[in-house]
């Protein structure tokens, strides 16, 4: 081979050597750190599992996952800029959307209809809601606990009854009702595992299972340093997870049970009432406004703030990065 024809043989192999391959995941050490603020919850297991599978590396995503007590405190942190993201239930989008409106829901990431509970160490006074005249009622303020709380009022027909809301932080219900600072909490998992833990004679004031759906969403904000495909590289990561859940159970319980140092046999019992599965749909929008109409009967909101809610849920992108996830089979 003449000498020209070998250095044109070289100059191609090395052009084509140096150009990117498309089919080739982002190097995840090598993009922008996102914080991810996330509830300590079983109802948080898709990111822990996409964490601990390396599905946030393989779709060329560096995270880093911010353990918070509660969708409230993983809101406060969004807001105050110390994370980029947050999980919360729709009940803290509801009442924040009064007073943020740069807020953009991403997607809805798991439900429950037995996830928050109404708990007494006193059954024996206290077994039924129509029951609970004059207690004190341990509740998280501006939360599923309190939504939740008051359905059940407005369910029996107790709306007039006289109790007593106390507002406490979600890790220190337990504390006020082993220490008799309130006779009732309202109270979301897995704090009603903790409590069950400690005092045997811990039941719940009725079976409530059905009666309030719960979501945990993927919230962020409308400024964000962070563009569409890197969100929508989140999403992707979130739907492997929650594939890994539908196939492997038994080993996305227990990465679970791990990073919430709570013991097998327990979640296995709450995994059931889970139903992980990426949406952001007509359900997400009709909860919030039924939960934005009792918040304004109740005046916990000033009414005239009152926006629509479907102006900070980012639909497009949902879409589009479902249609991206679906396209890559």
């Amino acid at each position: 081979m003449k000498l020209p024809a070998i250095l044109l043989v070289i100059s191609v192999t090395i052009i084509i050597a140096c150009q990117p391959n498309i089919d080739t995941p982002v190097e995840a050490s090598s993009q922008p750190l996102i914080k991810i603020a996330v509830s300590k919850t079983p109802l948080s297991a898709p990111f822990f599992v996409a964490e601990q599978q390396g599905f946030f590396n393989r779709n060329g995503l560096n995270i880093d996952l911010v353990l918070e007590e509660g969708g409230v405190k993983c809101f406060e942190e969004l807001i105050e800029g110390n994370v980029d993201f947050a999980t919360t239930s729709e009940t803290v989008i509801m009442f924040n959307s009064f007073y943020h409106d740069n807020l953009s829901v991403l997607a809805s990431f798991v439900e429950s209809d037995n996830d928050v509970k109404l708990l007494t160490l006193s059954p024996e006074k206290f077994q039924h809601i129509s029951q609970i005249e004059g207690a004190k009622v341990g509740i998280v303020k501006g939360s599923a606990s309190e939504f939740f709380f008051d359905s059940l009022l407005m369910l029996y027909h107790q709306t007039n009854i006289q109790i007593e809301k106390v507002y406490l932080a979600p890790n220190q219900l337990v504390p006020a009702i082993i220490n008799a600072e309130v006779d009732i909490i309202s109270v979301w998992e897995p704090f009603a595992y903790y409590l069950q833990q400690q005092q045997l004679n811990t039941a719940p004031i009725m079976n409530t299972k059905g009666l309030y759906n719960l979501s945990f969403n993927l919230l962020g904000l409308k400024q964000s340093e962070f563009n569409a495909s890197q969100k929508q590289r989140i999403l992707h990561a979130l739907r492997d997870a929650e594939n890994f859940i539908i196939t492997h159970p038994e080993q996305a319980q227990a990465i679970t049970s791990k990073a919430l140092n709570m013991k097998r046999k327990q979640l296995s019992y709450l995994w059931q009432d889970y139903s992980f599965r990426l949406s952001l749909g007509n359900a997400f929008v009709s909860s919030i406004q039924l939960q934005t109409q009792w918040a304004i009967d109740k005046n916990l909101v000033p009414k005239d703030n009152r926006i629509d809610i479907r102006t900070i849920i980012d639909k497009q992108l949902f879409e589009s990065a479902m249609a991206q996830y679906q396209g890559r089979d």
